[in-house]
């Protein structure tokens, strides 16, 4: 789980402007993300070596704004999203969302000399999924092989990224097991509540 967090945040940490993103194009969504890694990370070193929880901020800008955490949230209540509100619905989706902001900004820190090797989909123009390989090289040579899953926005066709499979283990699934077995036995409620309790110690 390490592994994925990890990859997750190599790419999305280096999210520029929607502005300078064609979202239209899923590669081109990956591309720009991977291109800008090294520069953000280098330019708010020092200010990150003075505030630690400025890595949150991070997160939320560069990050959030490309990933379509309330399609990945609904994804993990599963069925059980019948039997909710939308006032339920929508509290889980922003505790989701604060979780992803907290995870990766725990281990944005971990960011060394990593290389991109992004293996372009041109199969998209017909598609509302699609599945781009990245390949992440450290400094000792050691390759981590990465699917990333991106959804078009049938409204926008705008491209996000709802879920990533990292050495076959994808992190969609990963909370679908975690919570969604939860959610099934104590509810949405409940859910609701250890995410925040998780996410409060994240933070602090």
């Amino acid at each position: 789980m390490r592994l994925l967090s990890l990859a997750l945040v190599l790419l999305f940490s280096s999210f520029s402007s929607a502005a300078d993103v064609d979202m239209t194009n899923p590669n081109q969504v990956i591309h720009s993300v991977s291109s800008q890694t090294l520069d953000r990370i280098s330019a708010e070193k020092a200010r990150l070596d003075k505030e630690p929880k400025y890595v949150q901020v991070i997160v939320e800008e560069e990050l959030i704004p490309y990933f379509d955490y309330k399609y990945a949230a609904f994804l993990v209540m599963g069925n059980s999203i019948k039997e909710t509100t939308k006032e339920q619905r929508d509290e889980f989706v922003d505790a989701f969302k604060t979780s992803l902001v907290n995870t990766y900004g725990h281990i944005l820190f971990e960011y060394d000399n990593h290389k991109l090797n992004i293996i372009d989909n041109p199969n998209f123009a017909d598609k509302n999924i699609v599945s781009i390989d990245v390949q992440i090289t450290d400094d000792k040579n050691n390759v981590t092989k990465l699917v990333f899953k991106l959804r078009k926005n049938k409204k926008t066709n705008e491209w996000k990224v709802y879920d990533v499979i990292a050495e076959g283990i994808s992190m969609l699934s990963t909370k679908q097991s975690e919570l969604g077995e939860l959610i099934r036995k104590n509810g949405i409620d409940n859910v609701i509540e250890l995410l925040k309790e998780k996410n409060k110690e994240l933070a602090s």
